[in-house]
């Protein structure tokens, strides 16, 4: 009798702990993030400001989608600050707006909210955006957004306050909705960050980037130069970071060409003091001059003129990250195209995939049958840390989930699983039905005795 007991005790323990779990794990947020969800992962939006050798843009503008039957929409600005870790110059105010946009075209006026990274203005007035951290907006969802489809949807745009300062600002932006970047004029900047406003602040971004580092320590630190990652123990090794930077975008109808402009890639590794040949070559279709989004003022005309600094030198040490920095676009069914040339030093190169027979160099760089509708991803490869590039796409580029896969900018239905409330009441009623199996059977029991 006394076995049978416990064997009850036991299912019943396990019943309990099976009803707390589910509750555990059906109530955690699940957040679709650009251009990643992870904190410690050195990739980071960037904006840049002058004096930096780098293009400078005011605006960015995201895509924002909450499903019909949400209540609130919340938002996350990871590192929105521009004055520690992961940033790099004097510092600056970056403004978030948020507007309801039915149409989902980024044409919305109506003010939903609006939120300063030194807490200056708008609704954080005196409650700046953390360091290195997560800041949390939430906003109740309002009728003024409801799109055809019925669910919410908004835009926001991401404003550079002053382009005149030294400034580089890495951030991260999440949302427990939809999230996408608008394939605008506007391109936009990305880096793997390795920056700090000072000493102090790049030290410790180090230490996130390479857990093991110990600058005191002469087999990691020996004469200001660090151990070798190649060799094993070395303190470089682990690291959060290993090269590669995913973009996905959605090509939402099949098309004759794909174009995609790639800008400031510093590829090298040659610099212009060290003479012809250079690497970098001079792309033969990327039309003369300078293109109508460019930043003029910072934008060289696309030529073979190398790189200042060049993305994996020998001399960058820690930063480096090879091989020199290339990309791939990998269509929905696997099929990969290389971009084994990408551009140099402040100047634009396009990247054209086209199904015209017989394309020639001039037209386009790789021939193809087809481009299909449907999720493409543009890995980039071996690109250094705090190596500033950037994109034009023509696509809208979707933001991913905490493991890193990409998200559809419609919300969907969530999936068909049992809700916490009906795990509850299925564990409930199997715990009860033992139960009372049991008290039936001491009953019995007892009834046998007497």
């Amino acid at each position: 009798m006394k076995t049978y007991s416990y064997k009850l005790l036991s299912i019943f323990v396990i019943l309990v702990s099976f009803f707390i779990l589910s509750f555990s794990t059906i109530s955690r947020a699940q957040y679709t993030c650009l251009p990643t969800c992870t904190e410690n992962d050195s990739r980071f939006l960037t904006f840049g400001g002058q004096d930096l050798d780098t293009f400078v843009f005011d605006t960015l503008t995201f895509g924002i989608g909450s499903h019909s039957s949400a209540t609130r929409l919340e938002l996350g600005i990871f590192d929105g600050d521009s004055i520690g870790l992961w940033d790099g110059g004097t510092g600056d105010s970056f403004i978030f707006s948020l507007f309801a946009d039915p149409n989902g075209d980024g044409t919305g006026t109506l003010l939903v909210g609006q939120w300063s990274s030194d807490g200056s203005i708008g609704n954080n007035i005196g409650n700046p955006m953390p360091d290195n951290d997560w800041f949390v907006i939430n906003v109740t969802n309002i009728p003024e957004a409801i799109s055809e489809s019925g669910n919410y949807s908004y835009h926001m745009v991401v404003n550079n306050t002053n382009t005149t300062v030294q400034v580089i600002n890495n951030y991260k932006v999440r949302s427990d909705g939809t999230l996408f970047l608008f394939p605008t004029d506007q391109p936009f900047g990305y880096e793997a960050g390795a920056r700090g406003v000072d000493a102090d602040f790049f030290i410790e971004t180090l230490k996130i980037i390479y857990p093991n580092i110990d600058i005191d320590d002469p087999a990691c630190v020996n004469g200001g130069q660090f151990c070798d990652f190649n060799q094993p123990g070395c303190c470089l090794n682990p690291t959060t970071y290993d090269g590669n930077f995913d973009f996905f975008f959605l090509v939402e109808t099949p098309q004759p060409l794909l174009n995609l402009w790639d800008g400031d890639f510093d590829f090298g590794p040659k610099a212009p003091s060290e003479g012809p040949p250079f690497v970098d070559t001079d792309d033969p279709n990327t039309p003369p001059g300078i293109p109508v989004f460019a930043d003029a003022p910072n934008t060289n005309e696309q030529t073979s003129a190398g790189t200042i600094p060049p993305d994996d030198n020998l001399q960058l040490g820690i930063p480096r990250r090879p091989p020199n920095v290339i990309y791939d676009l990998i269509a929905p069914d696997g099929t990969v195209y290389s971009n084994a040339n990408p551009s140099a030093t402040n100047e634009w190169e396009l990247f054209q995939l086209n199904t015209e027979p017989g394309c020639a160099p001039d037209i386009c760089d790789i021939e193809v049958e087809s481009i299909p509708a449907g999720v493409w991803r543009m890995r980039i490869r071996g690109l250094d840390l705090a190596n500033l590039n950037f994109i034009r796409s023509f696509e809208k580029i979707l933001g991913v989930d905490e493991d890193d896969n990409p998200v559809l900018p419609e919300p969907q239905d969530p999936a068909p699983i049992p809700t916490m409330s009906e795990w509850g009441i299925f564990s409930i009623f199997i715990l009860f039905g033992i139960v009372g199996v049991y008290f039936l059977r001491k009953k019995k029991t007892l009834r046998r005795e007497i």
